[in-house]
Formats: structure tokens, C-alpha cells, sequence
């Protein structure tokens, strides 16, 4: 036998194992005895206390973190609101100083907590900071069935810029892009170019004028975190974008239908730029022309003389501009969990 409890009262005599020598206490006229292996009710009730005092010591020191994380919030706003009076509010969006501390959260992550709930956490920081110090808007073009370009565009669009900025339907992409051309805190959520989609929404940034809206980022910001399906979005504004030592530019070209599209990304390449194929416009018999969307692994400015050049020394390109471009996204893999 292994030991435990031995209950007496007369002539009756209980014997009751180890497993329940949690419940010894005196009660109904027994008397109790012990032995072989058993715990003591003392010891047993010391324990329960000195869990319960080490609850409220961890419960405390919570409320103490959940103090100085208030606190530094309050005191990382008052730096907002310093900041939005020196530069102003128009313009107060960051892309590009968004990404450089996103990067450096990542680099310095370590820890139980997934780091894409980091980074969801740091999202709304920034989102209500931006608003803060300007009101902006979010839009999102509604699909044939009435749907925010599918399931998920609205979640992301929560995601990236805060659960209570607001998002704003249009009929369409083209709808979104003239609402954005002409709103300095607006901001487009469309779905990633695909090739040789219905009424490609990009060729609106291609063929635009000085106002057209240009991508800013690419959607969500980070790949590879269990729990995080959203689907791939561009956002587009009229800021422009800003090198931050990784990033893409994408770079919309008109060219002759009759010249391949190796043929370009070719010319392309020897212009200067490592580019990849990304997207096509449907062919037009009557134009005679193509669109064709490249992406470059690289920062690349609208005024950069190559693009120029690239139409110049090329008969078959008609037209070159960069229609903007964003951060590389973060890769989290193993680091989200």
C-alpha cells in the first residue's frame, strides 16, 4: 500500500489514498491519522495560501505594467501632438517611417507574444496617431455582388489603419481613385493587379495627371504568420513614397502589341532595372497597344531619368511612369509564433 489517511470513529475505520488528502479535514466526529506517504493538512493549507499571496503579487505587477504602458502612450501622444504642430497636419502619414519602425520591432522582438500581435498592436498605436493629428478615410470598391472587393479587404483594411477609422464604399476602382485624386487624407484599399483582369484599376494611375493617386503600400505588411489570411491589397494616396532601404517600385509601360513581353521586360532590364512581370492589361486590337506592369526590387523615383530614357532608346515603348511603390514586406515565418 502506498500510504495515506486512516479514519477512525469507534469501531469504523476508513482508509482513503493519497489522491484525496486534499479533503482532510476534520469533520463528522472522525479522528484523523496518518501514515506511510500522505501530505498534511497544514502543509497543504500553506500552500493554498502562499499560492493565493503570489496571485495577487503577479495580479499587482500587472496592474503596475498595465500603469506605466498607459502612461508611456499618453506621453508617446504628447510627442505626437508636439510633432503635428511643427510639420503640420497635412501629410501626417508615414508609410515609409511606419515600415523603418515596424522593422525595428521585428529585429528587437523576442518573447511569448506572436509578433503579428505586435505588430496588430503597434498598427492601432500609429492609426490613432494619424488621426490625431488628421482626420482621414479609407475606401474600398464594392464588387458585382455588392461586397468590398471580397471577403477579408475590410478586415484588412481594419487591420492596417485602426478598427475605428473610417471606411467609406464606392461602385467601383475607378470610383475609389477619383475619391482619393481629390483628398489629401484618403486613402485606397484595391485588390493586387492581376494579369489581364477585367478593367485593370492601375491603368487609371498609368494614364492620370499630375493628381492621380500613386501605391503607397503593399497589404498586409507582413507574410507567413499563422492566423493572419488576409487577402493582398495595394493602398494608393496622393503621398509619395520614400525609400526605406527595401522596397519595391512598380513601373506601368505602353508598348507596340506586336512587341513581345520578354521583349520589354528586357529593355526594361537594360535600362537599369531588376524587374519582374506582374501584371497585363487585355490586348486591344484597336489601339494597337499594350499595358504591362512591372515590379522593380528597388526604389525607384517618378523623376528618375532612366524611365525617360527607357521610352527614348526603345520605339516599341510609348510610354514609361512609375505609378508608385511600397516596403518590402516583412517575412515572419517562425518569428510570428
Amino acid at each position: 500500500m502506498h500510504g495515506g489517511w486512516r479514519y477512525s470513529r469507534g469501531s469504523r475505520v476508513l482508509h482513503l489514498d493519497d489522491k484525496f488528502s486534499l479533503r482532510c479535514k476534520k469533520r463528522n466526529g472522525y479522528r484523523f491519522s496518518h501514515y506511510s506517504i500522505g501530505v498534511h493538512c497544514n502543509k497543504t493549507q500553506q500552500m493554498m495560501t502562499d499560492d493565493a499571496k503570489n496571485l495577487d503579487q503577479l495580479r499587482a505587477e500587472i496592474d503596475r505594467l498595465d500603469k506605466s504602458i498607459h502612461d508611456a502612450l499618453m506621453q508617446r501622444m504628447a510627442v505626437v501632438a508636439e510633432l503635428a504642430g511643427t510639420k503640420g497636419a497635412a501629410g501626417s502619414m508615414r508609410p515609409a517611417r511606419e515600415m523603418e519602425v515596424l522593422r525595428a520591432l521585428a529585429e528587437a522582438h523576442e518573447g511569448p507574444m506572436p509578433l503579428a500581435h505586435v505588430i496588430r498592436i503597434w498598427r492601432e498605436i500609429m492609426s490613432a496617431s494619424l488621426a490625431f493629428q488628421a482626420p482621414f478615410s479609407i475606401y474600398l470598391a464594392d464588387d458585382d455582388n455588392g461586397n468590398d472587393n471580397g471577403p477579408g479587404f475590410r478586415d484588412l483594411a481594419r487591420f492596417h489603419y485602426g478598427s475605428a477609422t473610417e471606411i467609406l464604399h464606392q461602385a467601383s476602382a475607378g470610383h475609389v481613385i477619383q475619391e482619393v485624386s481629390t483628398q489629401a487624407g484618403a486613402v485606397g484599399v484595391l485588390p493586387e493587379p492581376q494579369f489581364e483582369e477585367d478593367a485593370p484599376w492601375w491603368l487609371h494611375l498609368m494614364f492620370g495627371d499630375e493628381n492621380a493617386p500613386r501605391v503607397i503600400s503593399r497589404l498586409p505588411l507582413f507574410e507567413g504568420a499563422p492566423g493572419y489570411d488576409f487577402p493582398k491589397a495595394l493602398a494608393i494616396s496622393n503621398i509619395v513614397q520614400r525609400p526605406t532601404g527595401e522596397d519595391v517600385s512598380l513601373i506601368a509601360v505602353l508598348a507596340d502589341v506586336n512587341l513581345r513581353r520578354g521583349i520589354v521586360g528586357e529593355q526594361i532590364k537594360a535600362a537599369g532595372f531588376d524587374a519582374k512581370l506582374t501584371a497585363v492589361a487585355p490586348e486591344e486590337a484597336k489601339s494597337g497597344q499594350r499595358q504591362i506592369l512591372f515590379e522593380v526590387s528597388s526604389f525607384v523615383a517618378e523623376d528618375d531619368a532612366r524611365i525617360e530614357a527607357l521610352v527614348k532608346k526603345n520605339d516599341g515603348v510609348a510610354r514609361a511612369k512609375i505609378i508608385g511603390g511600397y516596403a518590402t514586406p516583412l517575412h515572419l515565418g517562425e518569428a510570428s509564433s
